[in-house]
C-alpha cells in the first residue's frame, strides 16, 4: 500500500471514530490466531520453528 494511501485511511478511520473498534478487532483475531497456533504446538503439530514463524506472521512480521 502506497504511505499517501494509507495515510488517508487511517486519518479517515480516526475522524470516522472507528479506530477503537478496528483495533479491537485486529487484537481479537491475533489473540484468537495465537491461542490456536499455540494449542497446535501443544499437540506436537508444528515445530518450534513454525510455531515462531506464524506467531511473527500474526503480528505482520516478515522475514526472509
Amino acid at each position: 500500500m502506497e504511505p499517501e494511501m494509507e495515510s488517508e485511511m487511517v486519518r479517515l478511520l480516526v475522524e470516522g471514530s472507528d479506530l477503537h473498534r478496528i483495533t479491537t478487532t485486529r487484537s481479537a483475531k491475533v489473540q484468537k490466531s495465537l491461542v490456536s497456533l499455540w494449542n497446535k504446538y501443544q499437540a506436537r503439530e508444528c515445530t518450534t520453528s513454525e510455531l515462531l514463524a506464524k506467531v511473527g506472521q500474526a503480528y505482520g512480521v516478515v522475514l526472509d
